[in-house]
């Protein structure tokens, strides 16, 4: 049996295509979009983000309502915002993990006392034992 022959998305050839010619295909695009979020589609369709989504929309003269405008706008803060609150976990979590076994005193910190003081090798007690 032979292989199937995959076809390409129709979605993604207008993905990374000059914003001239994104703007002209927008046009015939429109005329055809029966949907509810047009910017969300537009974003999808063109591989945009929701921000120059919006802006080509407006561009090409497409009717968006004060209400999905404002939709939008809180989506691309909402989104952001979680981008941000990822980035923090994943600091904080390799933190946590990220066990510093020397600084300026020690040269091996072997552990910390209930106090919090780091006890070990220092520098001088490594050279001693070298020699």
């Amino acid at each position: 049996m032979g292989k199937k022959k995959k076809s390409k998305s129709k979605k993604k050839q207008f993905w990374g295509l000059p914003k001239e010619v994104r703007m002209e295909q927008a046009k015939s695009w429109l005329e055809r979009y029966d949907g509810e979020d047009i910017i969300k589609a537009y974003s999808k369709f063109f591989g945009l983000n929701l921000k120059n989504a919006l802006k080509e929309l407006e561009l090409v003269g497409a009717q968006i309502s004060t209400q999905e405008r404002e939709y939008t706008k809180e989506l691309i803060n909402k989104r952001k915002q979680e981008k941000e609150r990822k980035k923090e976990k994943r600091r904080i979590a390799k933190e946590q993990y990220e066990f510093k076994d020397y600084d300026d005193t020690f040269a091996f910190i072997a552990g910390y006392t209930a106090g919090g003081v780091p006890f070990g090798m220092t520098y001088e007690e490594m050279e001693e034992d070298i020699k």
